[in-house]
């Protein structure tokens, strides 16, 4: 210790003997900021010929990004004063949350938001990540030189010659500056003019995250709603614009059997036979094509890939369009604060019971919180099960679990009916290293696929499997039921089974490794997970979407109509959506085939102007839906 302290104190005297190495100290103490920006935004792009782009072609950004780096850093300093301190808070931050972007890209193929901050809560379920994360070499030499410049701040002892008052005093205006540029519309509009970003570019995050730097683009995120309103937003045209939707008799038809309802979100569910020049030891999907033979079926085309479940799930759950909203969303913590519409509140007002079911953390994506607000009274996560825990050598509770839950809560007395939405977790990713070797049930070979890209599809074979067993079981116990049932199974999204969309890429499936330079077929491909729904009665209806794709958000609306349900505005709308388009994303422009393009985009502007309203809005649909709730 005593040597540490006779080198720290000559290396303090040698920066404060002379004017040039006082200067050359300050400089540096100053300069943190500026270097924090440059590493970082390396990070993040990952190249330094991005980094160099991002210099020649939008050198704005770049200052702005670093000038709110400098805000942080500055307020620290003056309300602490101690420069190492400011360094030690921005040096963690400005690496950290490029890290988790860079990382996120390459796993989840997303960037990383604001509104990620909200899983802050859930942090430890990421730690099976970690595994599979390899980090650069010179990522590492960046974060010890980070390491090392704090260090030497903290050995040298900058001063910051300024009074307790008046550094509170800047402190504060700091503070109040860093809100400002984040938060205040006016300010935000002026980022054009003076460092030529536009702020309503925010729904086309790769474009923001690419041209603008890590730090500018995700400041770009925050206070994002106004720029969702529509300009003629107001009760008179919501009124005018859904009139004709309202239902003419929104009471319970003599016809309606009352059935009870499942709706389960199976993760990942796919099928990987589609895999070009793949072979399969055995079907992973046997039970799905065999009751899709039988019973209603399509594929569902997700507003996702490889991860962010919380969007599918809210449209089918809601009806609403998440890609009318920044990509990356997450509705739950972003927007969902109120009651809101869902097809839980339309089953809750005739009587129904509602439930939702999750083997996970009910914290995760804040259901526990939002469920209530979307007509669901009660919510059972993995330490709420009736039925007896499943485990096998994955990390997730078995898909087997959920079905014996579900076939428990069915067996309850329910007075009228049960609407109940059940989330599955055995085949989450990652599938690196998963399962046991013993456990691969399927055997997978294919002649351009790596050994590593072998052992991915394998773990994800084991777990796709268990979960068509799960629906398997579920079919058979529902169809012996006398109480009239009926389920919609469905898959929010196609899995990560490699970096750079291997092996999709690597098999010929798709051609290119960046999702922005998909055709549309290549996105029909990397979009589609099968659906189904079955009843165990005569619902004396046709299904309208037989073999057919469509989105999410139509799935529940189709389901209504199959079983007779009654009629709201929600439903009257979202079967008008599918008689134009059955497959409408403006996020991933991606539509279908030979449908007429102008009243497709009316039909898009309305659920624009739909989502906004239930979800951000003043909500002047809750009374013309055609029921209370």
């Amino acid at each position: 210790m005593q040597m540490i302290h006779t080198y720290t104190k000559k290396l303090q005297d040698f920066f404060h003997q002379s004017p040039l190495t006082k200067m050359i100290l300050y400089l540096l103490a100053w300069g943190f900021p500026i270097y924090i920006s440059l590493i970082g935004n390396y990070i993040s792009l990952g190249t330094w010929n991005a980094l160099q782009a991002l210099f020649t072609t939008h050198i704005g950004a770049f200052l702005f990004g670093t000038l709110l780096l400098a805000i942080v850093y500055f307020a620290i300093l003056f309300f602490l004063r101690r420069f190492w301190i400011a360094a030690l808070v921005t040096g963690f931050v400005g690496i950290l949350f490029p890290l988790i972007d860079h990382f996120k890209c390459l796993i989840l193929q997303d960037h990383f938001y604001p509104w990620d901050l909200t899983l802050a809560q859930n942090a430890g379920s990421f730690t099976e990540f970690l595994g599979s994360i390899s980090f650069p070499a010179l990522y590492i030499v960046w974060i010890l030189c980070t390491i090392l410049y704090v260090i030497f701040l903290a050995c040298t002892k900058p001063q910051l010659p300024i009074s307790f008052l008046p550094r509170m005093v800047c402190g504060c205006v700091f503070v109040i500056a860093l809100v400002g540029m984040l938060k205040c519309t006016p300010i935000r509009n002026q980022y054009e003019t003076i460092f030529g970003m536009v702020v309503n570019e925010t729904t086309d995050q790769n474009y923001l995250y690419t041209n603008y730097g890590f730090f500018s683009a995700f400041a770009l995120n925050f206070d994002n709603v106004n720029t969702l309103q529509p300009q003629d937003y107001s009760q008179e045209t919501i009124e005018t614009l859904f009139a004709e939707y309202v239902p003419e008799d929104s009471s319970v038809s003599e016809d309606f059997a009352y059935p009870d309802i499942i709706v389960v979100l199976s993760e990942a569910f796919w099928d990987p036979t589609v895999l070009e020049g793949v072979t399969f030891s055995a079907d992973p999907l046997q039970n799905y094509r065999a009751i899709a033979e039988k019973h209603p079926s399509g594929q569902m085309v997700s507003c996702t890939f490889g991860g962010g479940t919380v969007r599918p799930e809210f449209e089918v759950l809601s009806g609403m369009s998440t890609s009318a909203l920044p990509s990356g969303n997450m509705p739950y913590q972003q927007y969902l604060k109120e009651k809101t519409f869902a097809y839980a509140q339309l089953f809750k007002s005739i009587g129904y019971d509602t439930l939702g079911i999750h083997t996970y953390q009910k914290t995760f994506y804040e259901r526990n919180r939002t469920y209530p607000l979307m007509g669901i009274d009660d919510f059972l996560g993995e330490n709420d099960m009736h039925a007896e825990l499943h485990w096998n050598s994955g990390p997730y509770i078995t898909d087997q679990t959920i079905a014996e839950e579900i076939i428990y809560q069915l067996e309850q007395p329910h007075e009228t009916g049960l609407y109940l939405t059940a989330i599955t977790m055995e085949n989450h990713s990652l599938y690196t290293d998963k399962f046991d070797a013993s456990d691969w049930d399927i055997q997978v070979s294919g002649e351009n696929l790596s050994e590593q890209e072998i052992i991915s599809l394998q773990n994800y074979c084991k777990g796709v499997s268990d979960s068509d067993k799960a629906l398997g079981q579920l079919y058979e116990y529902i169809m012996q039921r006398e109480k009239p049932t009926v389920l919609l199974w469905y898959g929010d999204h196609l899995p990560t089974l490699g970096d750079d969309f291997s092996p999709y890429t690597s098999t010929g499936t798709i051609q290119a490794d960046k999702a922005a330079l998909w055709t549309d077929a290549e996105k029909n491909i990397m979009f589609r997970t099968p659906y189904l729904m079955f009843a165990n009665y005569d619902t004396g209806r046709a299904y309208r979407a037989e073999g057919e794709a469509v989105s999410p958000y139509l799935l529940e609306a189709l389901l209504c109509d199959y079983i007779g349900a009654p009629e709201c505005l929600q439903t009257n709308f979202l079967l008008d959506v599918y008689e134009t388009s059955p497959v409408m994303s403006r996020y991933y422009d991606l539509y279908t085939p030979n449908t007429d393009p102008d009243k497709r985009e009316k039909m898009m502007e309305l659920h624009r102007y739909l989502t906004y309203d239930e979800l951000i809005g003043e909500r002047y649909l809750d009374n013309m839906q055609g029921f209370d709730f």
